[in-house]
C-alpha cells in the first residue's frame, strides 16, 4: 500500500485501532511511552512535500491533543520516564508532547490550544532570536524557495520535483558548520532581513515558561551534533543555556538534538552538561530501560487525529510488549 492509500485508510480506521492498541499495551507490566515531535502549528495548513518545516493546522493538532488526553497520560517530556517507571499494569501509558525550534507560534497558536484543552507540553528552544529578529537556514531557504529566486550562485540548484527542497536542505545540513555558515548568509542577502516576528524574544519566552509547560534546550546553533568535534560538542552544550534558564527562572533538564540527529559521544556529551533526558529523532517508544539521553520521538500526522493515534497506539504496543 502506498503512502497515500495509508493515509486514506487511517483517517477512517486509524483511530479506533490506535485506541485498541494504546490499551492492549497498557495490560502489560512492562509499559512503554512516546515522545512527539512537533514543530510550527497554524493556518494555512502547511504542504510537507514542498515545506521543510510546514505548519500543522491548528484544529488538527487540538483533535490530535483531545485524542491524546482521552486515551494517554499527557506529561512533561522530564516526567515521561519518571511516569512510566512508577505506573502501575492497567494504568494510562504516557506520552509527551514536544515542540522545537524558536517559532512565534509556540505561543500565539500551540499554547493557546494546550490551556484550553488542559494539557501540557515542552517546549525545545534555542534562545538565537532573544534579542532580535534570526531566521535559521532552513527558513531563508524556504523562502527563497517560495520567491522563486535562483540559487545557482549559491551552487543550490532545487529542482521542480516537489520534494526537491528536501534534498538541498539535507545537503545544507550536513555541511561543516563554518561553510553552513557562509551559505546562510548568502541566503539572508538573497532574501533580505530576517522578518520582525522571526523567532522568539525574549519577553515572549518569558510569557511562554509562565504556562504549564516544560522548557527545554536546542542548542544555541542548532548543529548536527554527531557532525562536531569533542570541543565544539562541549560548546553547544554550554552556549545559550544559561541566558535561556535566567529567562525562565529554572534549570533546563531536558535536551532535544537538532535535526534529531545524536549517537553515544553526543548522549555522553548532553550527560556531561548536567541534562538529564536528551530526544532523538529515531521513531520508538520510551521504555524503562532506554538510556534517558537517547530518547526517541515520533513525527504526528500532517493529516488526520486517526493516523495520529494508530501511530501512537501501534507504538506504545510495540513497546510495551517488546522482548
Amino acid at each position: 500500500m502506498g503512502t497515500r492509500g495509508r493515509r486514506a485508510v487511517l483517517r477512517l480506521v486509524g483511530l479506533p485501532l490506535g485506541v485498541v492498541f494504546a490499551h492492549a499495551a497498557r495490560l502489560s507490566t512492562r509499559g512503554a511511552g512516546v515522545a512527539l515531535v512537533y514543530h510550527r502549528v497554524g493556518d494555512p495548513r502547511g504542504d510537507p512535500r514542498r515545506e521543510l518545516v510546514p505548519a500543522l493546522g491548528s484544529r488538527l493538532f487540538a483533535r490530535q491533543v483531545r485524542h491524546l488526553a482521552t486515551h494517554c497520560e499527557i506529561v512533561a517530556a522530564a516526567e515521561l520516564l519518571p511516569t512510566l517507571r512508577r505506573r502501575r499494569r492497567g494504568a494510562r501509558l504516557p506520552v509527551a508532547i514536544t515542540f522545537d525550534d524558536d517559532l512565534a507560534s509556540h505561543v500565539d497558536v500551540s499554547a493557546p490550544i494546550l490551556v484550553e484543552l488542559g494539557a501540557t507540553a515542552t517546549f525545545f528552544v534555542s534562545g538565537a532570536s532573544l534579542a532580535q529578529p534570526f531566521r535559521f537556514w532552513w527558513e531563508r531557504l524556504q523562502a527563497a524557495v517560495d520567491d522563486e529566486r535562483d540559487l545557482a550562485g549559491l551552487g543550490l540548484r532545487v529542482g521542480r520535483h516537489s520534494r526537491a527542497i528536501h534534498a538541498v536542505g539535507l545537503r545544507i545540513q550536513n555541511l561543516p558548520p563554518h561553510e553552513r555558515d557562509d551559505v546562510a548568509a548568502k541566503l539572508g542577502e538573497l532574501v533580505g532581513a530576517d522578518p520582525d516576528d522571526s523567532g522568539l524574544r525574549a519577553e515572549t519566552l518569558e510569557r511562554l515558561a509562565r504556562g504549564d509547560v516544560e522548557i527545554g534546550f536546542h542548542t544555541r546553533r542548532h548543529d548536527s551534533l554527531p557532525l562536531l568535534d569533542d570541543a565544539r560538542l562541549v560548546e553547544a552544550m554550554r552556549a545559550g543555556r544559561n541566558e535561556i534558564e535566567g529567562l525562565v527562572g529554572r534549570q533546563l533538564r531536558t535536551i532535544s538534538y537538532p535535526h534529531g540527529a545524536a549517537d553515544e559521544r553526543v548522549a555522553a556529551a548532553a550527560r556531561g552538561a548536567g541534562f538529564e533526558y536528551g530526544f532523538t529523532g529515531v521513531p520508538e517508544p520510551v521504555t524503562v530501560d532506554a538510556d534517558p539521553l537517547l530518547l526517541g520521538r515520533v513525527s504526528p500526522s500532517y493529516y488526520s487525529a486517526g493516523e495520529l493515534m494508530f501511530d501512537v497506539g501501534w507504538t506504545l504496543l510495540r513497546g510495551a510488549f517488546a522482548r
